[in-house]
């Protein structure tokens, strides 16, 4: 079975959920965070980012209707998000 290429993106926009540390079943350190991101090719849409380890120590400085740009996998899982995501910019 093939696997699938990892797609790696990098994307802004503007912080519409504020940032929620997690932790999963192993006990890995995780946060999520919403952002309405904004695209030159289609209208803004809400895309869920997920950090983990030291990143998502990062991502949980962000706060709501800040600005980031982030770069990680672009997945799908109950919708589109980005995946061990690391913030460029805030």
């Amino acid at each position: 079975m093939r696997k699938a290429k990892l797609i790696k993106i990098t994307t802004s926009g503007t912080v519409i959920k504020a940032p929620a540390r997690v932790k999963t079943a192993t006990g890995k350190v995780m946060a999520t965070m919403t952002i309405q991101a904004e695209s030159d090719k289609r209208s803004p849409y809400p895309l869920k980012i997920v950090a983990f380890d030291i990143n998502a120590l990062e991502l949980m400085t962000c706060q709501k209707r800040n600005k980031v740009t982030v770069t990680g996998r672009y997945e799908w899982f109950n919708g589109y998000q980005l995946t061990g995501a690391q913030v460029v910019t805030s």
